[in-house]
Protein backbone atom coordinates (compact mmCIF):
# COMPACT_ATOMS: atom_id res chain seq x y z
CA UNK A 1 0.00 0.00 0.00
CA UNK A 2 3.08 2.72 0.91
CA UNK A 3 4.52 1.59 -2.33
CA UNK A 4 1.22 2.37 -4.33
CA UNK A 5 1.11 5.69 -2.61
CA UNK A 6 4.54 6.85 -3.11
CA UNK A 7 3.94 6.07 -7.45
CA UNK A 8 0.02 7.48 -7.15
CA UNK A 9 2.26 10.91 -5.92
CA UNK A 10 4.56 10.95 -8.10
CA UNK A 11 2.25 9.69 -11.21
CA UNK A 12 -0.13 12.85 -9.92
CA UNK A 13 2.40 15.38 -9.49
CA UNK A 14 3.99 14.43 -12.81
CA UNK A 15 1.11 14.59 -14.66
CA UNK A 16 -1.81 15.72 -12.69
CA UNK A 17 -3.16 19.31 -12.84
CA UNK A 18 -1.49 21.57 -10.05
CA UNK A 19 -4.18 22.52 -7.72
CA UNK A 20 -4.75 26.05 -6.81
CA UNK A 21 -4.49 25.47 -2.60
CA UNK A 22 -2.81 22.02 -1.07
CA UNK A 23 -5.17 20.55 0.90
CA UNK A 24 -1.90 19.52 2.82
CA UNK A 25 -0.62 15.93 3.44
CA UNK A 26 0.47 16.24 0.12
CA UNK A 27 -2.20 16.68 -1.58
CA UNK A 28 -1.57 19.65 -4.25
CA UNK A 29 -2.61 17.58 -7.47
CA UNK A 30 -5.48 16.29 -9.25
CA UNK A 31 -5.06 12.60 -10.29
CA UNK A 32 -3.85 12.69 -14.46
CA UNK A 33 -6.30 12.62 -16.83
CA UNK A 34 -6.61 9.32 -19.22
CA UNK A 35 -5.27 11.67 -21.94
CA UNK A 36 -1.90 12.82 -20.32
CA UNK A 37 -1.26 9.40 -19.78
CA UNK A 38 -1.84 7.20 -22.60
CA UNK A 39 1.22 8.56 -23.55
CA UNK A 40 3.70 9.36 -21.20
CA UNK A 41 6.75 7.98 -19.96
CA UNK A 42 6.15 6.69 -16.93
CA UNK A 43 9.54 4.66 -16.18
CA UNK A 44 11.11 7.42 -14.68
CA UNK A 45 8.98 7.79 -12.02
CA UNK A 46 9.80 4.18 -10.85
CA UNK A 47 7.04 2.15 -12.84
CA UNK A 48 8.52 -1.02 -14.31
CA UNK A 49 8.01 -0.94 -18.06
CA UNK A 50 4.88 -3.66 -17.76
CA UNK A 51 3.42 -1.78 -15.37
CA UNK A 52 3.96 1.70 -17.40
CA UNK A 53 2.53 -0.34 -20.47
CA UNK A 54 -0.58 -1.22 -18.11
CA UNK A 55 -1.04 2.44 -17.43
CA UNK A 56 -0.91 3.53 -20.61
CA UNK A 57 -2.65 0.66 -22.03
CA UNK A 58 -5.62 1.64 -19.13
CA UNK A 59 -5.63 5.23 -19.87
CA UNK A 60 -5.83 4.38 -23.65
CA UNK A 61 -9.12 1.94 -23.19
CA UNK A 62 -10.70 4.40 -21.22
CA UNK A 63 -10.34 7.03 -23.93
CA UNK A 64 -11.49 4.62 -26.81
CA UNK A 65 -14.47 3.50 -24.53
CA UNK A 66 -13.07 -0.75 -24.20
CA UNK A 67 -13.49 0.56 -19.80
CA UNK A 68 -14.81 2.26 -18.10
CA UNK A 69 -16.06 3.53 -14.85
CA UNK A 70 -19.63 3.57 -15.14
CA UNK A 71 -21.33 2.45 -11.78
CA UNK A 72 -24.43 0.63 -13.73
CA UNK A 73 -22.79 -1.59 -15.31
CA UNK A 74 -22.88 -4.68 -13.71
CA UNK A 75 -20.14 -6.25 -11.50
CA UNK A 76 -19.55 -9.58 -14.23
CA UNK A 77 -19.45 -7.05 -17.56
CA UNK A 78 -17.16 -4.77 -15.72
CA UNK A 79 -14.86 -7.20 -14.89
CA UNK A 80 -14.70 -8.91 -18.39
CA UNK A 81 -14.22 -5.33 -19.64
CA UNK A 82 -11.13 -4.82 -17.08
CA UNK A 83 -9.69 -8.39 -17.46
CA UNK A 84 -9.35 -8.18 -20.99
CA UNK A 85 -6.99 -5.32 -21.07
CA UNK A 86 -3.04 -6.35 -20.88
CA UNK A 87 -1.91 -6.33 -17.00
CA UNK A 88 -5.15 -6.24 -15.64
CA UNK A 89 -6.11 -9.20 -13.78
CA UNK A 90 -9.41 -10.23 -12.19
CA UNK A 91 -8.12 -9.25 -8.13
CA UNK A 92 -7.39 -5.80 -10.03
CA UNK A 93 -10.84 -5.88 -11.27
CA UNK A 94 -12.57 -6.77 -8.46
CA UNK A 95 -10.71 -4.52 -6.07
CA UNK A 96 -11.84 -1.55 -8.57
CA UNK A 97 -15.12 -2.48 -8.54
CA UNK A 98 -15.18 -2.07 -5.17
CA UNK A 99 -13.50 0.79 -4.32
CA UNK A 100 -14.13 3.67 -7.35
CA UNK A 101 -17.66 2.13 -8.28
CA UNK A 102 -18.39 0.92 -4.77
CA UNK A 103 -19.96 -2.72 -5.62
CA UNK A 104 -21.38 -4.14 -3.12
CA UNK A 105 -20.64 -7.77 -4.29
CA UNK A 106 -16.92 -7.12 -5.49
CA UNK A 107 -14.76 -9.72 -4.05
CA UNK A 108 -11.02 -10.21 -4.96
CA UNK A 109 -10.78 -13.33 -3.95
CA UNK A 110 -7.25 -13.78 -4.64
CA UNK A 111 -6.11 -11.17 -1.82
CA UNK A 112 -3.61 -13.16 0.36
CA UNK A 113 -4.46 -11.13 3.41
CA UNK A 114 -8.22 -11.90 2.52
CA UNK A 115 -7.71 -15.74 1.79
CA UNK A 116 -5.64 -15.29 5.51
CA UNK A 117 -8.59 -14.08 7.37
CA UNK A 118 -10.65 -16.70 5.81
CA UNK A 119 -8.78 -19.62 7.06
CA UNK A 120 -9.21 -19.16 10.62
CA UNK A 121 -6.11 -20.07 11.27
CA UNK A 122 -5.58 -22.53 8.91
CA UNK A 123 -4.08 -23.38 5.80
CA UNK A 124 -4.62 -19.94 3.67
CA UNK A 125 -7.71 -21.15 1.33
CA UNK A 126 -6.99 -21.25 -2.67
CA UNK A 127 -9.05 -18.10 -4.47
CA UNK A 128 -11.25 -20.74 -5.84
CA UNK A 129 -12.25 -21.92 -1.63
CA UNK A 130 -12.27 -18.36 -1.10
CA UNK A 131 -15.07 -17.86 -3.49
CA UNK A 132 -16.88 -20.52 -2.27
CA UNK A 133 -16.91 -19.47 1.32
CA UNK A 134 -18.03 -16.05 0.29
CA UNK A 135 -21.20 -17.24 -1.75
CA UNK A 136 -23.45 -17.11 1.29
CA UNK A 137 -22.43 -13.33 1.49
CA UNK A 138 -24.09 -12.78 -2.12
CA UNK A 139 -24.74 -9.65 -2.80
CA UNK A 140 -22.86 -7.66 0.15
CA UNK A 141 -19.20 -9.74 -0.44
CA UNK A 142 -17.83 -6.12 -0.46
CA UNK A 143 -18.41 -5.39 2.61
CA UNK A 144 -17.42 -8.61 4.17
CA UNK A 145 -14.08 -8.03 2.88
CA UNK A 146 -13.70 -5.05 4.23
CA UNK A 147 -14.65 -6.28 7.81
CA UNK A 148 -11.79 -8.96 6.85
CA UNK A 149 -9.08 -6.32 6.05
CA UNK A 150 -10.08 -4.04 8.96
CA UNK A 151 -9.79 -7.18 11.58
CA UNK A 152 -6.65 -8.78 9.82
CA UNK A 153 -4.98 -5.20 9.92
CA UNK A 154 -6.09 -5.21 14.19
CA UNK A 155 -4.69 -9.04 14.26
CA UNK A 156 -8.28 -10.01 15.38
CA UNK A 157 -9.17 -12.55 12.89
Amino acid sequence: VAAARTLATRLSQRFGERLPESFGDGLEHLFPTPESLAGADLEPIGLTRARAATVRGVAAALLDGRADLRPERGLDEFVARWVALPGIGPWTAQYIAMRALGHPDAFPAGDLVLRKALADGGATLTEKAAGVRAEGWRPWRAYAVIHLWKDSMRGTT
